[in-house]
């Protein structure tokens, strides 16, 4: 057995590894210990994928590391195949993935689950879900839980906390009299104040000073 970056050749094993988990059943009638993934979105994340295999290549289990966000990434799709649960496998996965984190320049690792005994094993946390930036929920409503039955809950390796997202209250070149309409004033520099539109001083998502 041993862990390695998948292959394209992969593909058609890791979703059948991860949509058969998905597709079950707990007593309780809850679908859902993981999102089940199409073919497309497989082949055009391949890289963020780490598998283990055994002997003859057989996929038996993954993890799925994917930037979302300015400094921040998602594990996900872990699955390991249930002649292999118990085993520590699922823990070498998430270290695996873990460590691409740094090359990346990821400093937030997050994860959403079910299963937050096993990530607090791994020095996970447990955060408020809103301080994610909205687009990271935008698999949701692929869950069959989506609004009506969730009991997932955001985590983060070592508690880190998502950088702050800000967004403007008006497009940077919107006309006065819209800026006028929402009370707002350019700003000295003839550009209007949002913290993701840049003066040419400071990238886009940086916080503005009062003094700018």
């Amino acid at each position: 057995m041993q862990l390695r970056k998948a292959r394209n050749s992969d593909v058609g094993q890791i979703r059948s590894l991860i949509n058969d988990m998905a597709a079950r059943t707990d007593e309780d009638h809850k679908h859902g210990h993981m999102l089940p993934r199409s073919l497309v979105e497989l082949y055009e994340h391949i890289r963020d994928y780490t598998v283990l295999v055994d002997d003859d290549n057989n996929v038996l289990g993954c993890c799925a590391l994917q930037s979302s966000w300015d400094g921040l990434a998602e594990l996900k799709a872990l699955a390991v195949d249930d002649s292999l649960q118990g085993q520590g496998w699922g823990r070498k996965l998430v270290e695996a993935a873990l460590s691409e984190a740094d090359n990346l320049g990821i400093d937030c690792v997050f994860t959403l689950t079910n299963k937050h005994q096993f990530f607090e094993k791994l020095q996970f946390e447990i955060i408020d879900m809103r301080k994610l930036p909205q687009r990271v929920w935008s698999e949701c409503t692929n869950c069959a839980k989506f609004m009506v039955a969730c009991d997932e809950v955001a985590m983060t390796y070592l508690g880190a906390q998502p950088r702050q997202t800000y967004i403007p209250a008006i497009g940077v070149n919107a006309s006065a009299a819209a800026q006028a309409a929402l009370g707002l004033a350019p700003s000295q520099r003839g550009v209007m104040n949002g913290p993701m539109n840049s003066n040419g001083f400071r990238p886009p998502f940086a916080p503005h000073r009062n003094d700018e």
